[in-house]
């Protein structure tokens, strides 16, 4: 209101202006980080994903000469101690249990107020993008049920319960299902 007296005393009418326009540039979405070309020792060399808490970039481990992916946690939500928290216990979760349905944790750390997760870098697709171009056939429906259950069996003889099971965190390689995010 304080703007509007105040242009309507200069002369000034900001109702000649389409209100999108005049409110585009206050609601445009912040821009997205620049992609980073190093986390800790990994090298980035693009981006996979983005969930809630956290983005994933396809990176190289150098030292190793291999391929992996990189989950990181928002900046905006580092300073968040629960999500910092939840972040850890994942990680450390997920990095205890080995299976061939689980995708495998190599590292877990922290490099200048920067928390990421080096993980196994998966080809293929999640099932949800595989369920967006129709039913799967029962023949192949059967064995990812049965892999995913495997996948849960091996977490729940740990003490873990996947919170966070759907279509998207289950992913389709050439060798099987893999599971991720587990939500904790």
């Amino acid at each position: 209101v304080d703007l509007l007296l105040r242009q309507a005393a200069s002369g000034e009418n900001s109702l000649d202006e389409p209100a999108v326009e005049v409110a585009a540039p206050v609601m445009s979405p912040p821009e997205a980080p620049a992609m980073p070309e190093t986390i800790g020792r990994y090298r980035v060399t693009g981006k996979l994903g983005e969930g809630g808490m956290g983005l994933v970039y396809e990176a190289v481990d150098d030292r190793l000469g291999r391929p992996i992916a990189l989950k990181v946690i928002r900046r905006d939500t580092v300073g968040d101690s629960l999500a910092r928290e939840r972040f850890w216990r994942e990680a450390r979760l997920a990095a205890s249990v080995n299976h061939p349905h689980i995708c495998q944790i190599y590292e877990v750390g922290e490099v200048d107020q920067q928390l990421f997760i080096a993980m196994e870098r998966l080809d293929g697709e999640p099932l949800s993008e595989r369920l967006d171009r129709g039913a799967v056939p029962l023949a192949d429906a059967v064995p990812i049920g049965l892999e995913v259950l495997g996948a849960l069996d091996a977490l729940h003889v740990h003490g873990i319960v996947h919170r966070d099971l759907k279509p998207s965190n289950i992913f389709l390689t050439g060798h099987g299902v893999k599971l991720l995010d587990f939500g904790l």
